[in-house]
């Protein structure tokens, strides 16, 4: 009785151990293949929900042509809020980037341009986006301006051309049939609109104009693409390049005073909203001017105009890859300002983007939608590649060249010196900067 008692305990024993260890081995199997059902059904409804950030962004688009990318995203993410900064480009722009960006205080976004590209990117103020998922929607020619050493550093999903709007019942009160097809015709078609009393453009001058980019397209890279890969490998001078067309931007706009002085220092706004109201023929601009003109006068006619060359056919726009969003590489919200960009990669995105800025997306698989003033441009000049912006192509010294462009065009402007004068100064800055 005592032995059979015993044996039956230890049956009982060996059962229960048995039982617990099946117990502790489906308890640990039950949790590891539901996991993410546990959490969200032990959890409370705060544990699930994503801790508030807010995204800092430096953008030289401002907060209205931003605000349909910037409110779609926010309806996807309410979680996420901005911090929301705008400053106009080039020099404006360039100038407070920088100096945030040397005091440790840049936004977790900000704009690389042609104007600041190698600064950026030499200085390792830019993440890394090169093996980032949504970076697949770039078009090649967008990457090559916001690269480096086969890695790239922002996400630029647009392109423009710029040229000139002009107003086509003040051409025709004029007496001006057809568009100008040489720089000698386009100095008429000015004089003729200034026989009538008629400012014919207005040009604020307080960077390399649209003209001068141009005008240097028609005239050089028509002839010869490859100008500046051998400007920058010592093989041409900025004075063979460009003492021609300073020369007949000079002899054609500045000596006949259809550009004069007094306009350096105008706002872009000033001259688009002079143009709406019918007060001057023509102003330099792109898409991003279309909207607000039509807002301010829904009965203008007006198109966008090539810059012609000294020869018919050789019509150039300027133009070049949309700016770079880039993400601060020592940001606190990393996946945040990822998320951004990846939602701005998205056809929702590239949508909200192109209704807010005017700016035509060249992202893959995403057409574009153009308006008819503009379709020249996009035609002509953007999808025909006949656009140049040199900030774009000259690969180092952009920001020292660029000012040094802009002093010594004001000072042709105002009579201080000659086009000879101005291109030897490049040359000079140029040599300078590489023996530094």
């Amino acid at each position: 009785m005592k032995k059979t008692s015993l044996l039956l305990l230890i049956t009982v024993l060996c059962l229960s151990v048995v039982l617990a260890a099946c117990g502790s081995n489906n308890k640990t199997s039950n949790t590891g293949n539901t996991s993410n059902e546990g959490s969200s059904n032990n959890a409370t409804k705060g544990e699930n929900e994503p801790k508030p950030v807010k995204l800092s962004i430096l953008a030289w688009n401002n907060e209205k042509e931003m605000k349909p990318v910037i409110d779609g995203f926010k309806a996807k993410y309410p979680h996420i809020t901005f911090d929301f900064q705008f400053v106009p480009p080039v020099t404006d722009y360039i100038a407070k980037l920088q100096t945030m960006l040397l005091s440790d205080t840049a936004p977790d976004i900000f704009m690389i341009a042609a104007e600041n590209r190698n600064e950026i990117m030499d200085g390792g103020y830019a993440l890394d986006l090169t093996d980032e998922p949504f970076m697949s929607v770039m078009l090649d020619s967008n990457k090559s301006m916001v690269s480096k050493d086969g890695r790239t550093y922002a996400f630029s999903q647009s392109g423009w051309a710029g040229g000139l709007f002009y107003n086509k019942e003040l051409f025709k009160e004029a007496g001006i049939t057809q568009l100008p097809q040489t720089w000698d015709e386009f100095i008429e078609a000015c004089l003729k609109l200034k026989e009538i009393g008629v400012i014919p453009l207005y040009d604020k001058m307080t960077d390399i104009t649209i003209i001068h980019s141009a005008l240097f397209g028609s005239n050089v890279l028509s002839k010869d693409p490859t100008f500046d890969e051998k400007l920058f490998k010592g093989e041409a001078t900025f004075a063979e390049g460009w003492t021609e067309v300073l020369t007949m931007w000079k002899e054609g706009l500045i000596d006949n005073e259809i550009l004069t002085p007094d306009m350096i220092g105008m706002t872009s706004d000033q001259l688009m909203n002079e143009f709406a109201l019918g007060k001057v023929a023509m102003f330099p601009g792109g898409p991003w001017n279309i909207g607000p003109v039509e807002e301010m006068n829904p009965d203008l006619e007006f198109e966008i105009m090539s810059i012609p060359g000294k020869e018919p056919g050789n019509n150039y726009y300027n133009g070049a890859p949309g700016v770079g969003f880039a993400v601060n590489n020592k940001t606190k919200n990393k996946d945040e300002a990822l998320l951004f960009l990846e939602y701005m990669s998205t056809q929702e995105g590239l949508k909200q983007f192109e209704q807010g800025t005017g700016g035509i997306i060249t992202a893959h698989g995403y057409e574009s939608e153009v308006h008819p003033a503009y379709e020249p441009a996009y035609r002509d000049g953007l999808m025909a590649s006949k656009i140049y912006l040199p900030m774009v192509s000259w690969n180092r010294h952009q920001e020292a060249l660029r000012v040094q462009f802009l002093v010594s065009f004001q000072d042709i402007a105002v009579g201080k010196i000659t086009p000879e004068q101005a291109t030897a100064s490049l040359d000079n800055k140029l040599k300078e900067m590489d023996n530094k």
